[in-house]
């Protein structure tokens, strides 16, 4: 039989107890707590880091004093740019608001050219670059082909390649200046700068007042589809030997589209039906009037070849062209 001292029984519960506050401690405050009294001495907080703690925090503030010192001394000695198609180098220069005596660190590189190509839409990519000797260089390309349409009374540049309209005015002075190619359009094209050009339903009054006609209708229930041919036109004709001579284009009506070529040369289409071959024609004829010393150099001439089987020719002070292209010279 199990006998026990009574001082052997006291010490085996003071144990327990004891046992008993540490795992309530713990599941209260953590593995790492322990209860007061508990008789266990804690380590007093490490203060050996601290000094070089502080060493690193007036190291960074003494970096950052050097920076800004020596960015006071790091000004701006000279902007070099190159004169592109469209852009002269001074009016690059002036967009971009960069003189010599500036200091370098107060302005950002990509910041800068994100804002030349917001001031300067016919720009394609811009780079601008800081040099250890003070230098500011700018380099940039252009959007190489461009159009240009009249819509609700402004005009607007359109990239040839993406079709992105990439800014508007007033009046033609900035698209001639540039060279783009007037593009004439359908009423339903859609134009906003920054975005591509599309086409949208358009409602028209109807010719008549009968009642059983409603006040407005859809032109066209699937725009985008039967406005495809503009584009299509386009290619084709970029792909052409009259390509070089296009100076505007006037695809408002699918079934009845003209170009107009320098020299004042009015060249009638129609529609998109043996486009390759019409275009091939219109060729032919234009050549054959250059071998005819009988027409005066610069007379107004009409090619049509909207009927391929059936092609009229002809060279004459009547001829007219639109008002556009009388602007431009043609």
């Amino acid at each position: 039989m199990l006998r026990l001292e009574g001082r052997s029984f006291s010490r085996l519960l003071c144990i327990d107890k004891e046992q008993g506050k540490v795992a309530s401690a713990k599941e209260k405050f953590g593995k790492d707590a322990r209860p007061f009294g508990s008789g266990e001495k804690h380590n007093p907080p490490d203060y050996g880091s601290l000094p070089l703690l502080m060493l690193c925090m007036l190291g960074t503030a003494l970096l950052t004093v050097a920076i800004l010192f020596l960015g006071k001394l790091w000004k701006v000695g000279a902007v070099t740019v190159e004169d592109g198609q469209y852009y002269t180098a001074s009016v690059v220069l002036s967009s971009a608001g960069i003189e010599a005596g500036d200091e370098m660190l107060g302005f950002d590189s990509f910041a800068k050219a994100r804002e030349l190509k917001q001031k300067l839409p016919l720009m394609e990519k811009v780079k601008v670059r800081k040099h250890l000797n003070g230098t500011v260089t700018v380099r940039f390309t252009e959007v190489e082909s461009l159009y240009y349409t009249r819509h609700n009374q402004n005009y607007y540049i359109i990239d040839a390649e993406t079709h992105e309209v990439l800014c508007v005015s007033g009046d033609a002075s900035e698209a001639r200046r540039v060279g783009a190619t007037y593009l004439g359009l359908p009423a339903c094209t859609r134009v906003r700068v920054g975005e591509e050009l599309t086409f949208i339903n358009l409602p028209y009054a109807p010719e008549t007042d009968s009642p059983e006609i409603s006040t407005y209708e859809l032109e066209t229930y699937e725009p985008e589809r039967e406005n495809a041919y503009v584009f299509e036109f386009v290619d084709i004709l970029m792909g052409s030997t009259l390509s070089d001579r296009v100076i505007g284009m006037e695809l408002g009506d699918r079934y009845d589209m003209w170009l107009v070529l320098r020299g004042g040369i009015r060249i009638r289409v129609g529609g998109m039906e043996e486009l390759e071959r019409k275009l091939a024609l219109a060729d032919r004829a234009l050549q054959d009037q250059a071998q005819n010393a009988g027409i005066p150099a610069g007379m107004p001439t009409l090619v049509d070849v909207s009927d391929p089987t059936r092609i009229i020719h002809r060279s004459s002070p009547d001829v007219e062209l639109p008002d556009w292209a009388m602007q431009l010279g043609a």
